[in-house]
């Protein structure tokens, strides 16, 4: 009976040595469906692969990972490089870490990353690019943290960034450039630090930068360009403005309204470059963005000089103005600085009746001096 157990605790043993090992020091490259099914055949108890993983090339058959089902982590680079037939990652389920880069371009047949679903870091950058029906992220939700760049480039049919849920940090920079479906960034409502610079460029979709709300520092510039419908930088509040060290806003021929704390802080005390122009107008130049600045100081005492009732409100709302002064023009605004309405009202009343239900901003000027006060519409 001993001799019988110590058998048993040997070839237990010896099961795990070769279920569980690094191997491929000089890494491996897939081309075929052939060579992803034969991989557990070919290299035995192979589960952590020490070098580069490349899967695909332009016109392979490869349509499934299931074959890489016992890999548990990377030491160098993982590419998804020009797969055509590849639909998701599914089969890398297993997978948790990647001591180089992610990159994940031209596949275009692929719909979601799910399969990455156990990943939660990666040594240094993720690169996605013109994986044109690409229409969800969900497959990161456990990613915590990226060690280099994080590069979101010629999407074609994504709208958010919902499956970066839980991401918190990137050490390098953030770019967000060509996305033409992408309206928000939801999904990067976690991330609290970027490492340098922030760059949300020519996305022609993207109505508002809510998900940004949570990031206090940059280490570099931060860069709005060429984005043609956005509004409003609200979303970007919250960045320290000590960790900017230049400020880039120009050609996005909507935004009318810049002047979040964060780029008042940095105009108020700059330490690099500036260009603003190109804008709408109140945020066409550093001039007009200073000047909106100064005013929006004054919202901090809107109680002071008006109340809104009745609040919540369902089809009307009453502005009341303190010392009888009088409203020069009204605008509402959604909570992500998307402008809803404007006008200049005879009376102190706004018909609100086609408005949905939901937290709106009301602005009001009086005198040349702009003031806010959140209005609830039921």
């Amino acid at each position: 009976m001993k001799k019988l157990s110590l058998i048993t605790v040997i070839l237990i043993f010896c099961f795990v040595s070769v279920s569980s090992q690094s191997c491929l020091p000089e890494g491996i490259t897939f081309e075929t469906q052939t060579q992803i099914d034969s991989f557990q055949i070919n290299y035995p108890g192979c589960t952590e692969i020490e070098g580069d993983v490349k899967i695909g090339e332009w016109g392979s058959d490869i349509n499934n990972l299931n074959g890489l089902s016992v890999i548990t982590s990377i030491g160098g680079n993982l590419w998804f490089m020009e797969n055509v037939a590849l639909t998701s990652l599914t089969g890398l389920d297993n997978l948790t870490s990647i001591g180089g880069c992610l990159k994940i371009g031209e596949n275009d047949a692929l719909t979601s990353l799910t399969g990455l679903d156990n990943l939660t870091s990666i040594g240094e950058y993720l690169d996605m690019w013109n994986n044109d029906v690409l229409t969800s992220l969900a497959g990161l939700g456990n990613l915590t943290t990226i060690g280099g760049n994080l590069i979101i480039a010629q999407h074609d049919a994504l709208t958010n960034l919902a499956g970066l849920d839980n991401l918190t940090s990137i050490e390098g920079h953030l770019a967000i450039i060509d996305n033409v479906a992408l309206t928000g960034l939801t999904g990067l409502d976690n991330l609290t630090s970027i490492g340098w610079h922030l760059g949300i460029n020519n996305n022609d979709a993207l109505t508002n930068l809510a998900g940004l709300d949570n990031v206090t520092s940059i280490g570099g510039g931060l860069g709005i360009v060429y984005n043609d419908v956005l509004t409003s930088l609200s979303g970007l509040d919250n960045i320290d403005a000590a960790s900017i060290d230049s400020l880039f806003i120009y050609n996005n021929t909507a935004l009318s309204s810049c002047e979040v704390k964060s780029v008042c802080d940095y105009l108020a005390n700059p330490t690099g470059t500036i260009e603003i122009y190109d804008n709408a107008p109140g945020c066409n130049s550093q001039v007009e963005v200073e000047e909106a600045c100064t005013e929006s100081v004054e919202e901090l005492y809107a109680e002071d000089y008006l109340s809104l009732f009745p609040n919540p409100a369902i089809h009307v709302v009453n502005i009341s103005i303190h010392d009888g002064l009088e409203v020069e023009e009204v605008t509402i605004y959604t909570l992500t600085g998307q402008q809803l309405m404007q006008e200049r009202p005879v009376s102190n009343t706004i018909d609100i009746s086609h408005l949905q239900q939901g937290m709106y901003i009301v602005e009001v000027v009086i005198e040349n001096t702009r003031f806010r006060q959140k209005l609830l519409v039921e």
